[in-house]
């Protein structure tokens, strides 16, 4: 049996989010983390779960809890990797000499990154099986793990990678979660995405087959795949009846995707008195009247469509496969059935234009969704966008990710990457204009108070809608 200590690298709210966000933005589980957890432990291991982002504590302290374990993990973003490599090399300053093992979709994306501050070990692609082999390889003393899939590390100061593992399937394969190891009393889902709380988090399903070019998909894959019927209800239940939930959220790419499975979880939902309002994300194009009025039926109280652009010519370039009018359609429907609204959109993506933001403006409000999300565009590595990115604009710092801690997209005060032809100061504006645009309309402050149905819902709405306030004015 190992001891192994899996770590989300510290951080505050006030380097994750920013400005009124710090107050607002959802504070979520690392369930990729929880999974391996899981999975550690029906092996027979004994793994630890340490959530910086939800317990933040300095980083030497972090360092010093490494010590007694055989293994640690550590989860990478390229949003906060310098975290990672901070707190990798205030480990060896500590002289933790246990393995460390970084993984998550940064060294997805880039293979052998971190291997050069700090790591032993990265761990590719899904987690779960690579880091249970690799775990017991290093229990036996094993000195050459080339025979472990989805692994990279230094032979003789060059990076070896020892292939992609194939994907986890069936996924009921893996255990449920280890929440019991995360403090989950401190997660919450942002006011503008439940009212009822504790709003608690889950997946059904693993894998997109969109081929936007601002995502990397290499960690999942691109073919969707379901847990069982069985094990989805389960898991809505278990989050009810455990923890204590209010509301759940379904945080799946497409959840969608499979309307049968859909329709046998709502079924599966209603039969059992569920009784809890819950959420879920889908694309566009993957609903239909059906489809909303089954989920509404089984107390879907919000779903989020990743909407992304109102220039149809931004939507071809980043490979949505979807157009305007069908983006109308749905939007139409899915308010018909009742179902509140929020859309995803972005702005300063390679090969934008102002007049394509402007007419993302304007399509936002042309739609009257209930919530705008209009996220500042960030060059993943891994993704088309990034390649793009080094070719077109202003990109002046590709390897930003070494450099600090980039917080919610949002409302950065600079942006990393600026579309040829506008400058970072009329970003900035055209950004703030969205979000000023869409909320200060008369017609989107009223719906939202007569929204209100009790004083709980009342203080949700004033809390983001002070969030909002100091986002947009206190620069």
């Amino acid at each position: 049996m190992a001891k192994v200590l899996l770590i989300v690298p510290p951080l505050a709210a006030s380097e994750l989010f920013t400005k009124g966000a710090e107050s607002t933005a959802s504070k979520l589980p690392s369930l990729g983390v929880a999974y391996i957890a899981s999975y550690l432990r029906a092996h027979g291991h004994e793994p630890a779960v340490y959530d910086g982002i939800a317990q933040p504590r300095p980083l030497e302290e972090v360092a010093r809890s490494m010590h007694g374990y055989d293994v640690v993990g550590l989860t990478a973003l390229s949003s906060y990797a310098t975290r990672c490599i901070e707190l990798m090399q205030a480990a060896r300053r500590e002289g933790v000499r246990a393995p460390i093992v970084a993984g998550g979709p940064h060294v997805t994306a880039m293979p052998g990154h971190l291997l050069g501050f700090g790591a032993d070990f990265e761990v590719t692609g899904e987690g779960e099986i690579t880091m249970l082999e690799l775990v017991e390889h290093l229990a036996r003393s094993g000195k050459d793990p080339s025979g472990i899939k989805g692994l990279a590390y230094l032979d003789d100061g060059k990076v070896r990678h020892t292939g992609r593992r194939p994907l986890v399937d069936p996924l009921d394969l893996l255990p449920l979660p280890a929440r019991d190891l995360l403090p989950m009393h401190l997660y919450s889902t942002s006011p503008a995405r439940s009212r009822n709380y504790p709003s608690h988090s889950m997946f059904t399903s693993r894998g997109c087959p969109g081929i936007c070019s601002f995502c990397d998909h290499r960690t999942f894959g691109s073919r969707v795949r379901h847990f069982s019927l069985e094990r989805i209800v389960e898991e809505f239940f278990l989050l009810r009846d455990r923890y204590g939930a209010r509301d759940v959220s379904v945080w799946d790419d497409n959840f969608t995707s499979d309307k049968e499975l859909l329709f046998n979880v709502c079924e599966s939902l209603n039969r059992g008195g569920f009784g809890l309002t819950w959420n879920v994300e889908s694309r566009i194009n993957l609903v239909d009247r059906e489809i909303l009025r089954t989920l509404k039926g089984a107390g879907c109280s919000f779903i989020a469509y990743g909407i992304e652009s109102g220039s149809q010519r931004m939507l071809d370039h980043m490979k949505k496969g979807i157009t305007k009018e069908e983006i109308r359609e749905k939007v139409r429907i899915t308010q018909e059935v009742g179902i509140p609204i929020r859309g995803y959109f972005m702005v300063g993506l390679p090969g934008e234009t102002e007049e394509d933001i402007r007419q993302t403006i304007a399509f936002a409000q042309e739609l009257d969704i209930d919530i705008a999300t209009f996220t500042m565009f960030l060059p993943l590595p891994g993704t088309l966008d990034y390649k793009r990115a080094l070719r077109t604009g202003s990109f002046q710092d590709p390897e930003y990710f070494l450099h600090g801690i980039i917080p919610e997209f949002n409302f950065l005060d600079k942006p990393v990457y600026v579309p040829g032809g506008i400058s970072p100061e009329r970003l900035l504006e055209l950004h703030q204009a969205a979000y000023k645009g869409f909320y200060m309309r008369p017609r989107m402050v009223l719906k939202h108070l007569l929204s209100i149905r009790s004083p709980g819902e009342f203080l949700s709405l004033a809390k983001s809608g002070i969030g909002l306030f100091k986002s947009l004015f206190c620069r």
